[in-house]
């Protein structure tokens, strides 16, 4: 057990490490600065109106800044993904049941 806990930290320091996390850090930074980007992704959460709210989602998706955090966003939900499908793969048990 202790090689897998060995091997999780190292996985997750080099994750840590990886141009992945530094680029969603530094596109989240930026898209923090933007105020007038915030101030359009908040006017969306308001938005009742499905075709305006997808017209505004347009706009907020023109933005170079916002494009690569979603990609870089996306990448690491994929990781994500894989590691919980198999987690799953190694704690689901089936019931049996005997006669």
């Amino acid at each position: 057990m202790g090689l897998i806990i060995e091997a999780t930290y190292y996985f997750l320091d080099t994750l840590d490490n990886s141009n992945l996390i530094k680029n969603l850090t530094k596109y989240k930074n930026r898209l923090l600065n933007n105020k007038e980007l915030l101030l359009q992704i908040e006017d969306t959460k308001k938005e009742k109106n499905s075709e305006l709210l997808i017209e505004k989602r347009k706009q907020i998706y023109e933005n170079e800044d916002y494009k690569m955090y979603m990609k870089y966003y996306q990448e690491l939900s994929f990781i994500i993904l894989k590691i919980n499908k198999k987690y799953y793969e190694y704690t689901s048990t089936k019931i049996h049941h005997c006669s």
